[in-house]
């Protein structure tokens, strides 16, 4: 298999069929990929799923879902990677809309890389759906924070600090060299920090995230705060499922991969913004992070090229 498209899923069954069928026909054009789905939904939302996911597609092997018991998205993705035995994967979330030839894109721009050895992740734009496709992002900018607030859309194959969803790399890099979510994934950390984390690892190992110029893929949500409301009341939607999910309160990952990339100091300088942006009680979960994050933070250590301050003064004096 040269493609699998991985999708950790709780509790979508609407927005998942979308992104599914979103995907299949982005695949027409890709006979050797197929989709592979880790469920954590709760039991009664389980049993529904093959009446959202054709079951033909299911038979010949082109989707395929796989159970995960207990609801953390870091393992679920890494339980989904596991099952695969593709060269490359493609990371996506379970509500989201395929771009034209995305796909096909990325695995071009990585087999036209086949001999670079430092490339990392790379990287499909991501737009939202009720916004324009102008507005679609590459890469964060850390000029101001290194929580990085999105940065802008790259019409040229470039180096670029790190993103979220969707992206593409070696399967075998990310379970081997990458060593995946690492904390996060094995002390099943609730949501948040865990495109950061593993973005933000692969520099300072040595490797490099890549913005490759394409058709963006399209997130449906978060929408506007002021109707979102409303929309739930309406629809029935809810957006970011796995937020009440995994050990520690919501956006505790952000606190775990702090500590693994920077250590205390950065944590310090990211502690205001987390409880402004999250209200997350910083002080209460303190001591936590760091015994979760402590083991990776080690091997990081031992095994980066670069420290986390080089490697944010870099990406500072270059923009």
């Amino acid at each position: 298999m040269k493609t699998s498209i991985i999708i950790a899923n709780r509790n979508d069954l609407e927005m998942l069929s979308v992104t599914v069928r979103s995907s299949i026909e982005e695949l027409v054009m890709m006979p050797d990929a197929d989709i592979i789905i880790c469920d954590n939904s709760d039991q009664e939302i389980y049993n529904l799923l093959d009446t959202m996911i054709p079951s033909l597609y299911c038979k010949r092997g082109k989707v395929k879902i796989i159970r995960q018991d207990f609801p953390c998205l870091f393992t679920a993705r890494e339980a989904a990677i596991r099952e695969s035995n593709a060269e490359y994967i493609i990371c996506l979330d379970s509500h989201m809309l395929s771009g034209h030839n995305t796909f096909l894109d990325l695995v071009n721009f990585m087999d036209k890389n086949i001999d670079n050895p430092k490339i990392g992740f790379a990287h499909a734009p991501i737009c939202w759906i009720h916004q324009h496709e102008c507005h679609s992002k590459h890469d964060r900018d850390l000029t101001e924070s290194e929580l990085g607030p999105w940065g802008v859309m790259r019409e040229a194959e470039q180096k670029i600090t790190w993103k979220g969803i969707p992206w593409i790399c070696r399967r075998d890099w990310f379970l081997n060299e990458l060593k995946g979510y690492g904390s996060l994934s094995r002390y099943h950390i609730s949501w948040g920090g865990g495109d950061m984390h593993i973005g933000t690892k692969a520099w300072l190992l040595g490797y490099e995230n890549w913005a490759v110029p394409c058709r963006p893929c399209v997130h449906i949500g978060p929408f506007p705060k002021t109707k979102m409301d409303s929309i739930k009341k309406h629809s029935g939607y809810q957006y970011r499922l796995y937020s009440d999910s995994g050990n520690g309160p919501h956006t505790f990952g952000f606190m775990v991969a702090c500590y693994v990339l920077g250590g205390e100091e950065m944590m310090k300088r990211n502690a205001p913004f987390l409880k402004e942006r999250f209200g997350l009680n910083v002080e209460e979960c303190w001591n936590q992070a760091i015994e979760y994050g402590a083991d990776e933070r080690e091997w990081l250590l031992s095994n980066q090229k670069i420290s986390y301050e080089n490697y944010l003064n870099l990406w500072k004096n270059k923009q």
